[in-house]
């Protein structure tokens, strides 16, 4: 019979995530790995197998939290523009954040991606498909119950947050400041007219 692991698989994951969160994937080695979930090498290739697998695997559980944080700020907003404002800020808080190095994990592995594989950014891009999906599904409930026209674009408009906000993640990492961003989301708040 085989010994029982001596280590919580989720608090060691949730510090790999926040180590490749901090340092980026390629300056990542498998010692700065050891280091941040106290485990040996042997235990992290057997639980979780090699560094792109681990790598794999806090993004996910990254965009599992990204989705969750989404459907509570889209489904806790009493109207569209107040659920798209709250996301937005929401975006810009996470870079700001001691908490969230350096602002989205997704958006900064996309743009240190010459080191991913097809796998890793198809996980990317499925999590944007899926914010954006998301998002058109709170703008289409607001057709549905009479908060935007009928004939309101939520296709067009779900891309165009999903996108801008994407870019607001990206000036940031950029030091855009704090206003400059927030001045963007004002602007895209205008596709739902003036409060």
């Amino acid at each position: 019979m085989g010994r029982a692991k001596q280590f919580d698989e989720d608090e060691a994951l949730d510090a790999a995530m926040h180590l490749f969160w901090e340092k980026g994937y390629s300056a990542t080695s498998l010692q700065d790995l050891e280091q941040a979930t106290g485990l040996k090498r042997t235990s992290i290739y057997n639980t979780f197998g090699n560094k792109r697998s681990i790598f794999q695997k806090t993004l996910a559980l990254y965009g599992l939290q990204v989705e969750e944080m989404l459907a509570t700020t889209l489904q806790g907003a009493p109207t569209c523009r107040q659920a798209m404002a709250s996301w937005i800020n929401a975006v810009i808080d996470m870079h700001f954040n001691e908490e969230t190095p350096g602002g989205c994990l997704m958006i900064l592995s996309v743009l240190e991606g010459g080191q991913h594989d097809q796998q890793t950014k198809d996980m990317a891009s499925a999590l944007f498909h899926r914010e954006r999906d998301m998002i058109q599904a709170r703008l289409q409930r607001g057709v549905k119950e009479g908060e935007l026209p009928r004939d309101f674009a939520c296709q067009a408009v779900a891309g165009a947050i999903s996108a801008a906000t994407s870019g607001i993640m990206v000036l940031a990492v950029a030091n855009y400041p704090r206003e400059a961003l927030e001045e963007i989301g004002r602007t895209l708040l205008q596709l739902f007219g003036q409060e």
